[in-house]
């Protein structure tokens, strides 16, 4: 049997979640998915909520966009005006998958093809990634982007909120999930899709639910203890908070994220 608990039901949470109660007076959580689950550790307190982002970055809702197959473009940086990539198993390109994507609108807010609110340079509605393949990326498709990148950054913040945390006053991010695994952590901050974190106390731990699952089965101490953790965490509801809609629709921007409810 597969321990479920409130953290979204997810066992790899579960486990990260009691080595935070165990290591941590202040930690935090961060499994990136079609729902995001984000956890946040301060003191004997653990305040979870589930983020409805949505498959956009992983491939859903953006025309080129596609899983990390071979001949996505996993890494992508803008040279001379031109896009340079580089795609997982150096193959001809087929699309963008999740880091590629994160990089890719990083670079254009970095070089200013790109507004905050997603919108190109000279009123474009598209440009070429790649003229070859024929691969584009439009502003419809930076407009389902940073509805699901809002949905991650609502959550985040109104978690870390709720408990007075900082970004300065994590001692570990443990960054979850396939794709983020691959993620640069520096455009993902720059664009609001992580919290200011400083980079050495991120901690990528991969597609976790692997390793939660075998421990839940493996282990009577690990599986007897995720049982009890419903009992420890809070679930919070974030469509009940008062500001949910304006934190929202200003975590649409492609900025970094900003803590500031003193």
């Amino acid at each position: 049997p597969i321990i479920a608990s409130h953290v979204g039901g997810d066992t790899s949470a579960d486990m990260i979640a009691l080595n935070m109660l165990a290591e941590h007076e202040i930690a935090m959580l961060v499994d990136v998915g079609t729902n995001t689950e984000v956890v946040v550790k301060k003191g004997d307190r653990l305040v979870a909520a589930s983020c409805p982002a949505g498959p956009a970055f992983e491939g859903g809702g953006v025309e080129f966009g596609m899983a990390g197959y071979e001949g996505a473009i996993e890494t992508l940086t803008i040279e001379d005006d031109t896009f340079k990539f580089h795609t997982i198993g150096d193959l001809p390109p087929e699309g963008l998958c999740g880091s590629g994507l994160i990089d890719l609108l990083a670079e254009l807010r970095r070089n200013e093809w790109m507004a905050p609110s997603g919108a190109f340079k000279d009123k474009q509605l598209a440009l070429t990634v790649d003229p070859e393949r024929e691969i584009t990326f439009s502003r419809q498709d930076a407009s389902n982007l940073a509805q699901a990148k809002a949905a991650n950054t609502a959550g985040m913040y109104l978690v870390m909120r709720h408990l007075d945390v900082k970004p300065e006053d994590v001692e570990t991010l443990y960054l979850a999930g396939g794709f983020a695994n691959y993620v640069d952590i520096p455009n993902a901050i720059e664009i609001g899709f992580l919290p200011p974190v400083p980079e050495d106390q991120i901690l990528k731990v991969g597609n976790a639910s692997v390793i939660g699952a075998r421990d839940a089965l493996l282990s009577r101490t690990m599986r007897e203890s995720a049982e009890r953790l419903p009992d420890v965490i809070e679930h919070m509801e974030l469509e009940t908070e008062p500001d949910f809609f304006e934190v929202f629709v200003e975590a649409c921007q492609f900025d970094p994220m900003m803590f500031e409810w003193e």
